[in-house]
């Protein structure tokens, strides 16, 4: 039976006031699966003189079945069944859209093209100011996937090197992680349903990556065939070994085995860890069959490891490694040197936070420049057009010209940019935003807030002004993973 503590409040204020408990759902939905969690979080403060409203404890209360994800032929959406799947979830649930406080709505594969994600929005547009909804490309979602695994928490723990590979229905993510850092991710089109077929044995789909494959391996298989056991395994095979060899350095086959920029060569690696629906049969939880290349997938990926030497770590979850990342809500004020321009209108809400990381060492114009190129050169073409803020992270602060230094690096990358594709904020954690507001001004005018704490898995609404005071209330909307 599943229990709820649910009390009265203004979802669309921004307060400074905690809540004991607060219902949260994350809704998934992907290329091939959606999926639903719903979690209660507990929160309060750290300690008496820690005076920050934290989440305390995450407890997952409902998970709904693994659904296929509705699509036409031509890969849109279709909303009415998408709406019945996540309205019987909440039924399943015991629960009413009233009664979730908060959540996340993370939109993934061809589910996130840009038609589709607009559907999806339009649905959950009722629900504006308490869910966050997220379209991920290859970048978060890898990202997104390395935390709901558990492999960042694993790496960061142990002190290890680890490779989380994210293994779904279109695509296999990697990301690289150092010590709970992700040095870097990278995605490639291997994935269980390039190829899938109905409950008649007859394939239904083979996609542009499938036909790469089956080319690769000498078959014919289309679209109306029977369904050939021995094809799909020597085709599953060749998956895995090409996943490993490009993990070895070596050079991809074809030009667009890689979504994204090719891997590279990577460090010796302490493990590797799974998520994403083909983990599922890597560590044997699953053995049904869903019309995909899953079950020799999984069979193929987990063999190849053991001959290669690598060590299989068990995942804190697999399948629903995306959706754990329900949004929770923290408050924090900002500093008090900060710079809003005349005209900028708030409360502004729901920025996506990008991390830009920034170094006091000369020439330090130059090197911001370069890091906030390399971000936003790093955006998911999903993600493009949506608002944003720049975190910049950096060494504690060490003096008044290494400040202007910085403000003329972001000049310099931002300048040239159309008004429209800037950010909207500029977030930074040493209580440099006046300074450097004020430095660009008579060029850029974007609103600047310091002394805040934020990473590249958190969404900002930034209230008005304190009566009285200089700083603002910043209510940070984070992807949450608990392990």
């Amino acid at each position: 039976m599943i229990t709820h503590k649910h009390h009265d409040h203004d979802h669309d204020e921004i307060s400074a006031g905690p809540h004991t408990h607060l219902t949260s759902v994350g809704i998934d939905i992907g290329s091939s699966t959606s999926h639903l969690m719903f979690s209660e979080l507990r929160i309060g403060y750290p300690s008496f003189h820690h005076r920050r409203p934290e989440v305390l404890e995450r407890r997952v209360i409902a998970r709904s079945p693994i659904l296929l994800t509705p699509f036409s032929e031509d890969w849109n959406i279709d909303a009415e069944p998408l709406r019945e799947l996540i309205d019987s979830a909440f039924c399943q649930a015991g629960l009413s859209r009233e009664q979730v406080d908060t959540g996340a709505v993370v939109i993934t594969g061809e589910a996130a093209r840009r038609d589709n994600a607009r559907k999806i929005a339009e649905f959950f547009s009722s629900e504006a100011g308490r869910f966050v909804c997220a379209t991920a490309g290859p970048a978060l979602e890898t990202i997104m996937a390395a935390h709901g695994s558990g492999a960042v928490h694993e790496s960061r723990e142990q002190g290890l090197t680890l490779l989380n590979i994210d293994l779904g229905g279109g695509t296999t993510k990697i990301s690289l992680i150092e010590k709970g850092r992700i040095q870097t991710t990278a995605a490639l089109n291997i994935g269980a349903r390039l190829v899938a077929y109905d409950g008649g044995g007859t394939v239904t789909r083979v996609e542009k990556g499938g036909r790469r494959f089956l080319e690769d391996i000498c078959s014919r298989l289309g679209v109306g065939d029977r369904v050939d056991g021995e094809v799909l395994r020597r085709l599953a095979a060749r998956m895995a070994r090409l996943l490993y060899d490009t993990l070895g350095g070596e050079s991809p086959p074809w030009d667009d085995l890689f979504v994204t920029r090719p891997l590279g060569m990577l460090p010796t690696v302490d493990g590797l860890i799974f998520s994403g629906g083909v983990s599922e049969y890597v560590y044997g939880r699953e053995k049904r069959v869903f019309g995909d290349l899953g079950p020799y997938l999984g069979e193929k990926v987990r063999r190849e490891a053991e001959e290669r030497g690598f060590r299989v770590i068990e995942a804190a979850e697999g399948i629903r490694a995306t959706v754990i990342g329900a949004s929770q809500y923290t408050v924090q004020l900002s500093g008090e040197t900060i710079f809003i321009p005349d005209g900028v209108k708030l409360p502004i809400r729901n920025l996506r936070i990008f991390v830009v990381l920034v170094s006091w060492e000369p020439p330090v114009a130059k090197k911001t420049a370069k890091a906030i190129g390399v971000t936003l050169d790093g955006l998911d073409p999903e993600v493009q057009g949506t608002p944003f803020a720049l975190l910049f992270s950096s060494p504690p602060f060490v003096g008044y010209g290494a400040v202007q230094e910085l403000a003329e690096g972001i000049r310099r990358a931002l300048g040239p940019m159309k008004h429209e594709d800037r950010p909207q904020m500029l977030v930074f954690e040493q209580n440099v935003g006046r300074v450097v507001g004020e430095i660009l001004a008579p060029d850029l005018n974007i609103p600047c807030v310091d002394e805040v704490s934020l990473s590249e898995l958190d969404f900002i609404d930034v209230g008005e002004r304190v009566d009285g005071e200089s700083f603002v209330p910043v209510v940070v909307k984070s992807l949450a993973f608990g392990v």
